[in-house]
Protein backbone atom coordinates (compact mmCIF):
# COMPACT_ATOMS: atom_id res chain seq x y z
CA UNK A 1 0.00 0.00 0.00
CA UNK A 2 1.30 3.47 -1.26
CA UNK A 3 1.45 6.17 1.50
CA UNK A 4 4.85 8.13 1.55
CA UNK A 5 4.47 11.20 0.30
CA UNK A 6 5.97 11.58 -3.09
CA UNK A 7 9.38 13.20 -3.76
CA UNK A 8 10.57 14.86 -6.95
CA UNK A 9 12.30 12.26 -9.00
CA UNK A 10 16.08 13.04 -10.07
CA UNK A 11 15.82 16.16 -8.09
CA UNK A 12 19.78 16.23 -6.49
CA UNK A 13 20.73 17.25 -10.16
CA UNK A 14 23.67 19.44 -10.52
CA UNK A 15 22.32 22.65 -12.12
CA UNK A 16 25.11 22.26 -14.77
CA UNK A 17 25.78 19.20 -15.43
CA UNK A 18 24.72 18.19 -19.12
CA UNK A 19 24.64 14.30 -18.87
CA UNK A 20 23.70 11.95 -16.62
CA UNK A 21 23.61 8.49 -16.10
CA UNK A 22 20.87 6.28 -14.29
CA UNK A 23 21.16 2.61 -13.37
CA UNK A 24 18.04 0.47 -11.70
CA UNK A 25 17.95 -1.74 -8.96
CA UNK A 26 16.23 -3.45 -5.86
CA UNK A 27 18.24 -2.86 -2.47
CA UNK A 28 19.70 -6.48 -2.60
CA UNK A 29 21.51 -5.28 -5.61
CA UNK A 30 22.97 -2.20 -4.62
CA UNK A 31 26.25 -3.10 -3.72
CA UNK A 32 26.84 -3.83 -7.38
CA UNK A 33 25.39 -0.07 -7.70
CA UNK A 34 28.04 1.11 -4.98
CA UNK A 35 30.76 -0.22 -7.69
CA UNK A 36 28.99 1.17 -11.01
CA UNK A 37 28.45 4.55 -9.39
CA UNK A 38 32.22 4.37 -8.35
CA UNK A 39 33.79 3.86 -11.53
CA UNK A 40 31.07 5.76 -14.15
CA UNK A 41 32.17 9.06 -11.56
CA UNK A 42 35.74 8.02 -11.93
CA UNK A 43 35.78 7.83 -15.66
CA UNK A 44 33.33 11.02 -15.67
CA UNK A 45 33.40 13.51 -12.77
CA UNK A 46 31.80 15.86 -14.82
CA UNK A 47 28.24 13.96 -14.97
CA UNK A 48 25.64 13.00 -12.75
CA UNK A 49 24.87 9.62 -11.18
CA UNK A 50 21.29 8.31 -10.21
CA UNK A 51 20.10 5.10 -8.43
CA UNK A 52 16.44 4.48 -8.73
CA UNK A 53 15.82 1.64 -5.98
CA UNK A 54 12.98 -0.80 -6.98
CA UNK A 55 11.57 -1.91 -3.43
CA UNK A 56 9.48 -0.31 -0.85
CA UNK A 57 10.87 3.29 0.19
CA UNK A 58 13.36 2.82 3.42
CA UNK A 59 14.24 5.59 4.78
CA UNK A 60 16.66 4.73 6.94
CA UNK A 61 18.18 2.29 4.03
CA UNK A 62 18.64 5.64 2.40
CA UNK A 63 20.41 7.60 4.87
CA UNK A 64 23.35 4.91 4.86
CA UNK A 65 24.17 6.46 1.96
CA UNK A 66 24.11 9.90 1.55
CA UNK A 67 26.63 10.18 -1.08
CA UNK A 68 24.51 8.39 -3.90
CA UNK A 69 21.56 10.00 -5.44
CA UNK A 70 18.62 7.86 -4.65
CA UNK A 71 15.13 8.25 -6.35
CA UNK A 72 12.45 5.51 -5.01
CA UNK A 73 10.78 3.76 -8.35
CA UNK A 74 7.20 5.13 -6.10
CA UNK A 75 8.68 8.68 -7.17
CA UNK A 76 8.78 8.65 -10.76
CA UNK A 77 5.03 9.71 -11.32
CA UNK A 78 3.93 6.32 -12.98
CA UNK A 79 0.25 6.14 -13.47
CA UNK A 80 -1.25 2.88 -12.13
CA UNK A 81 1.91 2.42 -10.02
CA UNK A 82 0.52 -0.24 -6.65
CA UNK A 83 -0.74 -2.13 -10.11
CA UNK A 84 2.64 -2.40 -11.85
CA UNK A 85 4.37 -3.44 -8.80
CA UNK A 86 2.25 -6.06 -8.00
CA UNK A 87 1.66 -7.41 -11.98
CA UNK A 88 5.76 -7.28 -12.50
CA UNK A 89 8.38 -8.87 -10.30
CA UNK A 90 11.41 -7.26 -9.03
CA UNK A 91 13.25 -7.87 -12.61
CA UNK A 92 10.06 -6.77 -15.01
CA UNK A 93 9.34 -4.05 -12.62
CA UNK A 94 13.33 -2.91 -12.93
CA UNK A 95 13.91 -2.99 -16.59
CA UNK A 96 10.03 -1.72 -17.18
CA UNK A 97 10.65 1.76 -15.43
CA UNK A 98 13.92 2.24 -17.61
CA UNK A 99 12.41 4.12 -20.57
CA UNK A 100 10.30 6.16 -18.41
CA UNK A 101 13.19 7.02 -16.41
CA UNK A 102 15.98 7.90 -19.26
CA UNK A 103 12.60 10.26 -20.23
CA UNK A 104 12.43 12.12 -16.95
CA UNK A 105 16.34 12.42 -17.23
CA UNK A 106 15.92 14.13 -20.80
CA UNK A 107 14.18 17.39 -18.88
CA UNK A 108 17.16 17.42 -16.70
CA UNK A 109 20.32 16.59 -19.45
CA UNK A 110 21.59 16.58 -22.93
CA UNK A 111 22.00 12.99 -22.79
CA UNK A 112 20.89 10.22 -20.58
CA UNK A 113 22.56 6.53 -20.11
CA UNK A 114 21.61 3.16 -18.46
CA UNK A 115 23.33 0.88 -17.09
CA UNK A 116 22.61 -2.20 -15.71
CA UNK A 117 23.87 -2.00 -11.79
CA UNK A 118 26.15 -4.83 -12.95
CA UNK A 119 28.56 -3.23 -14.93
CA UNK A 120 31.83 -2.11 -14.41
CA UNK A 121 33.22 1.41 -16.24
CA UNK A 122 36.96 0.85 -16.97
CA UNK A 123 37.67 3.65 -19.51
CA UNK A 124 35.41 7.09 -20.61
CA UNK A 125 32.63 6.10 -23.07
CA UNK A 126 33.39 8.45 -25.28
CA UNK A 127 31.99 6.76 -28.23
CA UNK A 128 29.09 6.82 -26.60
CA UNK A 129 28.64 10.58 -26.32
CA UNK A 130 30.34 10.76 -30.13
CA UNK A 131 27.24 8.41 -31.48
CA UNK A 132 25.16 11.02 -29.32
CA UNK A 133 26.30 14.07 -31.59
CA UNK A 134 24.02 12.60 -34.55
CA UNK A 135 22.19 10.04 -33.55
CA UNK A 136 18.81 9.95 -30.80
CA UNK A 137 19.51 6.87 -29.85
CA UNK A 138 22.52 4.22 -29.39
CA UNK A 139 22.45 0.44 -28.40
CA UNK A 140 25.27 -1.98 -28.14
CA UNK A 141 24.52 -5.91 -30.08
CA UNK A 142 24.94 -8.86 -27.71
CA UNK A 143 26.98 -10.33 -30.29
CA UNK A 144 28.48 -9.09 -33.51
CA UNK A 145 29.61 -12.62 -34.69
CA UNK A 146 27.55 -16.01 -35.14
CA UNK A 147 27.33 -18.15 -32.63
CA UNK A 148 25.66 -21.85 -32.74
CA UNK A 149 27.92 -24.24 -30.91
CA UNK A 150 25.48 -26.19 -28.55
CA UNK A 151 26.56 -24.19 -25.63
CA UNK A 152 24.39 -20.98 -24.15
CA UNK A 153 23.91 -18.33 -24.79
CA UNK A 154 24.11 -18.44 -28.73
CA UNK A 155 22.03 -16.95 -31.91
CA UNK A 156 19.31 -18.67 -30.76
CA UNK A 157 19.02 -17.32 -27.49
CA UNK A 158 19.45 -14.06 -29.02
CA UNK A 159 16.24 -14.49 -31.32
CA UNK A 160 14.89 -15.39 -27.45
CA UNK A 161 15.68 -12.57 -25.35
CA UNK A 162 16.50 -10.01 -28.08
CA UNK A 163 19.45 -9.07 -30.52
CA UNK A 164 20.55 -5.80 -27.98
CA UNK A 165 21.73 -6.01 -25.08
CA UNK A 166 19.52 -3.44 -22.87
CA UNK A 167 22.28 -3.20 -19.87
CA UNK A 168 23.10 -0.39 -21.68
CA UNK A 169 21.34 2.48 -24.38
CA UNK A 170 21.56 5.74 -24.18
CA UNK A 171 19.68 8.86 -25.73
CA UNK A 172 19.61 12.15 -26.65
CA UNK A 173 17.59 15.19 -25.80
CA UNK A 174 15.18 15.35 -29.27
CA UNK A 175 12.12 14.74 -30.62
CA UNK A 176 12.95 11.49 -31.79
CA UNK A 177 14.23 10.69 -28.72
CA UNK A 178 11.15 10.94 -26.34
CA UNK A 179 8.82 9.36 -29.78
CA UNK A 180 10.81 6.32 -29.04
CA UNK A 181 10.82 6.56 -25.17
CA UNK A 182 7.09 6.90 -24.93
CA UNK A 183 6.66 4.01 -27.50
CA UNK A 184 9.56 1.69 -25.41
CA UNK A 185 7.41 2.78 -22.51
CA UNK A 186 3.93 2.04 -23.22
CA UNK A 187 5.16 -1.48 -24.49
CA UNK A 188 6.84 -2.27 -21.20
CA UNK A 189 4.18 -1.22 -18.90
CA UNK A 190 1.55 -3.06 -20.79
CA UNK A 191 3.70 -6.11 -22.20
CA UNK A 192 6.83 -6.15 -20.61
CA UNK A 193 6.78 -9.78 -19.03
CA UNK A 194 8.90 -12.46 -18.61
CA UNK A 195 7.80 -14.77 -21.29
CA UNK A 196 9.96 -15.55 -23.91
CA UNK A 197 7.59 -18.40 -24.53
CA UNK A 198 5.15 -16.33 -26.06
CA UNK A 199 7.41 -14.11 -28.26
CA UNK A 200 8.24 -10.97 -25.11
CA UNK A 201 11.17 -10.66 -22.68
CA UNK A 202 10.45 -7.36 -20.58
CA UNK A 203 12.27 -4.36 -21.68
CA UNK A 204 14.98 -5.84 -23.72
CA UNK A 205 12.73 -7.55 -26.71
CA UNK A 206 10.75 -4.57 -28.09
CA UNK A 207 13.81 -2.73 -28.74
CA UNK A 208 14.77 -5.18 -31.68
CA UNK A 209 12.25 -2.76 -33.47
CA UNK A 210 13.68 0.43 -32.84
CA UNK A 211 15.41 1.15 -35.67
CA UNK A 212 12.76 -0.37 -37.74
CA UNK A 213 10.43 2.72 -36.57
CA UNK A 214 12.57 5.58 -35.34
CA UNK A 215 15.32 7.34 -36.92
CA UNK A 216 18.93 7.75 -35.85
CA UNK A 217 19.25 4.76 -33.82
CA UNK A 218 22.71 3.81 -33.76
CA UNK A 219 24.20 1.01 -33.70
CA UNK A 220 27.57 0.79 -31.66
CA UNK A 221 30.00 -2.28 -32.20
CA UNK A 222 32.79 -1.14 -30.56
CA UNK A 223 34.07 -4.44 -28.75
CA UNK A 224 35.17 -2.60 -25.15
CA UNK A 225 31.56 -1.41 -24.68
CA UNK A 226 29.44 -3.97 -23.12
CA UNK A 227 31.81 -6.72 -23.11
CA UNK A 228 29.77 -9.96 -21.43
CA UNK A 229 29.77 -13.37 -21.51
CA UNK A 230 27.35 -13.40 -24.03
CA UNK A 231 29.81 -12.32 -26.45
CA UNK A 232 33.45 -13.71 -25.11
CA UNK A 233 33.51 -15.98 -27.98
CA UNK A 234 34.43 -12.98 -30.09
CA UNK A 235 36.36 -10.94 -27.06
CA UNK A 236 39.94 -11.91 -25.56
CA UNK A 237 41.23 -9.10 -22.65
CA UNK A 238 44.92 -8.22 -22.32
CA UNK A 239 46.90 -5.34 -20.37
CA UNK A 240 48.80 -2.89 -22.73
CA UNK A 241 50.39 0.00 -20.21
CA UNK A 242 48.40 -1.08 -17.35
CA UNK A 243 44.73 -0.76 -19.36
CA UNK A 244 42.63 -3.67 -20.11
CA UNK A 245 42.48 -3.86 -23.91
CA UNK A 246 39.94 -5.97 -26.02
CA UNK A 247 41.11 -8.02 -28.95
CA UNK A 248 44.70 -6.67 -28.52
CA UNK A 249 43.52 -3.18 -30.12
CA UNK A 250 40.38 -1.90 -28.29
CA UNK A 251 40.07 0.01 -24.78
CA UNK A 252 37.69 -1.95 -22.45
CA UNK A 253 35.48 0.67 -22.07
CA UNK A 254 31.99 -1.34 -20.22
CA UNK A 255 32.26 -4.92 -18.74
CA UNK A 256 28.90 -6.28 -17.98
CA UNK A 257 29.17 -9.06 -15.06
CA UNK A 258 25.69 -10.42 -15.41
CA UNK A 259 24.86 -13.37 -13.23
CA UNK A 260 28.34 -12.92 -12.03
CA UNK A 261 29.47 -14.84 -8.33
CA UNK A 262 31.63 -13.53 -6.21
CA UNK A 263 32.39 -16.95 -4.65
CA UNK A 264 32.79 -18.43 -7.83
CA UNK A 265 34.43 -15.75 -9.66
CA UNK A 266 36.47 -18.15 -12.68
CA UNK A 267 32.67 -19.17 -13.35
CA UNK A 268 32.06 -16.25 -15.15
CA UNK A 269 28.49 -16.44 -14.74
CA UNK A 270 25.73 -18.89 -13.45
CA UNK A 271 23.98 -18.25 -16.82
CA UNK A 272 26.51 -19.75 -19.58
CA UNK A 273 27.74 -22.86 -20.15
CA UNK A 274 30.23 -22.04 -22.88
CA UNK A 275 33.41 -21.26 -20.95
CA UNK A 276 34.28 -24.17 -17.77
CA UNK A 277 35.28 -22.71 -14.97
CA UNK A 278 39.50 -20.90 -14.78
CA UNK A 279 39.21 -21.64 -18.68
CA UNK A 280 39.55 -18.01 -19.72
CA UNK A 281 42.74 -17.08 -17.50
CA UNK A 282 42.83 -13.53 -19.50
CA UNK A 283 39.61 -12.91 -17.67
CA UNK A 284 41.16 -14.25 -14.38
CA UNK A 285 42.51 -10.77 -13.04
CA UNK A 286 39.35 -8.99 -13.52
CA UNK A 287 36.79 -11.40 -12.17
CA UNK A 288 38.58 -11.96 -9.22
CA UNK A 289 39.24 -8.04 -8.33
CA UNK A 290 35.66 -7.55 -8.82
CA UNK A 291 34.41 -10.56 -6.68
CA UNK A 292 36.65 -8.85 -3.76
CA UNK A 293 35.39 -5.44 -4.69
CA UNK A 294 31.64 -7.16 -3.99
CA UNK A 295 32.41 -8.78 -1.22
CA UNK A 296 33.71 -5.69 0.25
CA UNK A 297 30.97 -3.20 -0.64
CA UNK A 298 28.95 -5.75 1.64
CA UNK A 299 27.14 -8.29 -1.37
CA UNK A 300 26.80 -10.55 1.34
CA UNK A 301 24.29 -8.43 3.34
CA UNK A 302 22.57 -6.78 0.81
CA UNK A 303 22.50 -9.99 -1.20
CA UNK A 304 19.73 -11.18 1.08
CA UNK A 305 17.28 -8.19 2.00
CA UNK A 306 13.99 -9.33 0.88
CA UNK A 307 12.17 -7.36 -2.33
CA UNK A 308 9.51 -4.97 -0.72
CA UNK A 309 6.69 -5.78 -3.23
CA UNK A 310 7.31 -9.49 -2.75
CA UNK A 311 4.86 -8.78 0.47
CA UNK A 312 1.25 -7.35 1.06
CA UNK A 313 1.46 -5.28 4.05
CA UNK A 314 0.03 -8.07 6.04
CA UNK A 315 3.07 -9.91 5.45
CA UNK A 316 1.61 -12.32 3.05
CA UNK A 317 3.88 -13.35 0.03
CA UNK A 318 2.83 -12.72 -3.50
CA UNK A 319 3.46 -15.80 -5.37
CA UNK A 320 4.62 -15.41 -9.00
CA UNK A 321 0.77 -17.63 -10.03
CA UNK A 322 -0.39 -14.25 -8.17
CA UNK A 323 0.94 -12.10 -10.11
CA UNK A 324 -0.02 -13.72 -13.38
CA UNK A 325 -3.76 -13.97 -12.20
CA UNK A 326 -3.51 -10.36 -11.54
CA UNK A 327 -2.73 -9.64 -15.17
CA UNK A 328 -4.73 -11.82 -16.93
CA UNK A 329 -7.45 -9.37 -18.32
CA UNK A 330 -9.81 -12.34 -17.95
CA UNK A 331 -10.39 -11.73 -13.99
CA UNK A 332 -11.33 -7.96 -14.74
CA UNK A 333 -9.01 -6.70 -12.24
CA UNK A 334 -8.69 -2.65 -12.25
CA UNK A 335 -5.46 -0.81 -12.48
CA UNK A 336 -6.93 2.06 -10.72
CA UNK A 337 -7.43 0.07 -7.41
CA UNK A 338 -4.21 -0.37 -5.21
CA UNK A 339 -3.49 -4.20 -4.84
CA UNK A 340 -1.59 -4.18 -1.63
CA UNK A 341 -4.35 -1.80 0.03
CA UNK A 342 -6.47 -4.25 3.01
CA UNK A 343 -9.38 -5.89 1.53
CA UNK A 344 -8.05 -4.83 -2.06
CA UNK A 345 -10.73 -6.96 -4.69
CA UNK A 346 -7.49 -8.91 -5.34
CA UNK A 347 -6.80 -9.72 -2.31
CA UNK A 348 -10.12 -10.78 -1.17
CA UNK A 349 -9.94 -13.51 -4.23
CA UNK A 350 -6.57 -14.79 -3.54
CA UNK A 351 -8.01 -15.14 -0.33
CA UNK A 352 -10.92 -16.82 -1.30
CA UNK A 353 -9.04 -19.26 -3.22
CA UNK A 354 -6.02 -20.03 -0.57
CA UNK A 355 -3.45 -18.17 -2.72
CA UNK A 356 -1.87 -16.25 -0.05
CA UNK A 357 -1.26 -17.31 3.27
CA UNK A 358 1.05 -18.91 5.91
CA UNK A 359 1.08 -21.63 3.63
CA UNK A 360 2.10 -20.01 0.45
CA UNK A 361 6.07 -20.24 0.99
CA UNK A 362 8.67 -17.84 -1.39
CA UNK A 363 9.09 -19.45 -4.68
CA UNK A 364 13.04 -20.09 -5.86
CA UNK A 365 14.11 -18.80 -9.33
CA UNK A 366 14.60 -21.45 -11.23
CA UNK A 367 16.78 -21.61 -14.57
CA UNK A 368 16.95 -24.44 -17.36
CA UNK A 369 19.69 -25.40 -15.46
CA UNK A 370 17.82 -26.51 -12.34
CA UNK A 371 15.81 -29.20 -14.20
CA UNK A 372 17.82 -31.51 -13.45
CA UNK A 373 17.15 -31.53 -9.61
CA UNK A 374 13.72 -32.60 -10.14
CA UNK A 375 14.27 -35.86 -12.22
CA UNK A 376 11.08 -37.21 -10.78
CA UNK A 377 8.86 -35.12 -11.81
CA UNK A 378 10.05 -34.97 -15.39
CA UNK A 379 9.64 -38.38 -15.84
CA UNK A 380 5.98 -38.31 -14.47
CA UNK A 381 5.49 -35.29 -17.17
CA UNK A 382 7.09 -37.26 -19.72
CA UNK A 383 4.90 -40.66 -19.53
CA UNK A 384 1.62 -37.97 -19.66
CA UNK A 385 3.14 -36.93 -22.77
CA UNK A 386 3.80 -40.29 -24.12
CA UNK A 387 0.20 -41.06 -22.69
CA UNK A 388 -1.43 -37.85 -24.67
CA UNK A 389 0.33 -38.74 -27.90
CA UNK A 390 -1.06 -42.58 -27.52
CA UNK A 391 -4.46 -41.52 -26.99
CA UNK A 392 -4.55 -38.39 -28.98
CA UNK A 393 -2.82 -39.78 -32.75
CA UNK A 394 0.19 -37.57 -33.78
CA UNK A 395 -1.97 -34.16 -35.34
CA UNK A 396 -4.23 -33.54 -32.07
CA UNK A 397 -0.92 -34.24 -29.66
CA UNK A 398 0.89 -31.54 -31.98
CA UNK A 399 -2.36 -29.11 -32.09
CA UNK A 400 -2.10 -29.61 -28.10
CA UNK A 401 1.35 -28.68 -28.08
CA UNK A 402 0.59 -25.65 -29.64
CA UNK A 403 -2.03 -24.84 -27.55
CA UNK A 404 0.31 -25.64 -24.04
CA UNK A 405 2.82 -23.06 -25.49
CA UNK A 406 0.49 -20.27 -25.85
CA UNK A 407 -1.57 -21.51 -22.19
CA UNK A 408 1.85 -21.74 -20.70
CA UNK A 409 1.63 -18.19 -19.70
CA UNK A 410 -1.09 -17.49 -16.97
CA UNK A 411 -1.82 -14.33 -18.65
CA UNK A 412 -3.48 -16.36 -21.68
CA UNK A 413 -5.49 -18.97 -19.61
CA UNK A 414 -8.96 -18.70 -19.39
CA UNK A 415 -10.10 -17.83 -15.76
CA UNK A 416 -9.65 -21.17 -13.60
Amino acid sequence: MMTSARREPFAQARPRARHAAVTICARNYFAQALLLQRSFQAQHPDADFHVVLVDRRDEAFEARYPDVRITWVEDLGLPHFAAHALRFDVIELSTNVKPHCLALLLDRYETAMYLDPDMVVYDVLAPVHEALADSAIVVTPASTTPILDGHRPDDIEFLRVGVFNLGFIAVARCEEALRFLRWWSDRCLGHGFHETQVGVFVDQKWVNLAPCYFEGCRILKDPGINMAQWNLHERTLSVVGGRYVVNGRTPLRLFHFSSFDPHQPQAIAKRQARFPEGSRPDLARLLDDYAADLLAAGFDELSRLEYGFDYFPSGEYVSPTLRRLYANPGYGFSLDEDPFRPESALLRFARARRLVGPSIGKAARMTAGDVSRHGFQIRVLSYAFRLALRVLGPNRYFLLMRYLAHASSIRNQPPL
